[in-house]
């Protein structure tokens, strides 16, 4: 038998010996399995706290426009801040939070042809960073995210942003990104919500915003509503 051979037949019998041994099994495999029972904790948490805040902060914009919706005295500045300041407290660890609340108008336009049908925003405000405020010109970004509406009605936008950063790091995609929540609402008291004049546009009196021509009364003031019996 020469050396080569007598290495190999050691080598054979050692391993067979290895792989028939039964100690030391459990720790084996508990060192393989370990890292990644972690990992799936760790994904599993994250994945949890990423859509629990996601929530948070749907509640919050839907809860700022239900809040407006409602609205039917001026809104004004401090009026915003205190929007932004409930954003912040229903939106736990938030950083980087934002909030725009805009009041559009649509405009149908000359009868015959559409190429006047257009959104006009009438008042728009932003709080935080990251976020600016919606203008004639700019509006157009979003009209295809807003429903149909009827000529001269009005909609309320809210948007919140929240810059979010995972709590661990999954080796995967981005650990930091912005949740972005868009919701949108008509008024539910007056048609038409009068905003604070340094939310306003100034460009935007005289192409078909600020001034509309509204009617600030609520259906209560035109119609008698005879009481129904079932």
């Amino acid at each position: 038998m020469n050396l080569k051979s007598f290495i190999k037949q050691k080598l054979g019998n050692a391993a067979a010996r290895f792989l028939q041994k039964e100690d030391g099994v459990v720790s084996i495999e508990a060192i393989m399995v370990f890292p990644l029972l972690f990992w799936s904790v760790w994904t599993t948490y994250t994945y949890f706290d990423g859509y629990r805040q996601g929530a948070s902060n749907l509640k919050a914009a839907y809860a700022v426009a239900d809040i407006l919706s409602r609205e039917k005295n001026t809104v004004t500045d401090q009026y915003i801040t205190s929007m932004y300041d409930l954003q912040k407290y229903m939106i736990e660890e938030g950083n980087g939070l934002a909030l725009r609340i805009s009041f559009v108008r649509w405009d149908t336009g000359d009868e015959g042809t559409d190429s006047d049908d257009r959104h006009f925003v009438e008042w728009s405000c932003t709080r935080g960073e990251g976020l600016v405020r919606w203008s004639n010109e700019t509006v157009n970004q979003v009209s295809d995210r807003i429903p149909i509406m009827a000529d001269n009605a009005t909609m309320i936008l809210v948007e919140t942003r929240h810059h979010y950063v995972r709590p661990f790091k999954l080796g995967f995609g981005s650990n930091d990104f912005f949740i972005d929540k868009f919701i949108f609402t008509q008024p539910r008291g007056y048609t038409f919500i009068e905003g604070p004049d340094s939310c306003k546009d100034a460009n935007n009196v005289g192409d078909g915003g600020g001034d509309s021509g509204h009617d600030d009364s609520t259906p209560e003031d035109n119609t008698t509503v005879e009481p129904s019996t079932l």
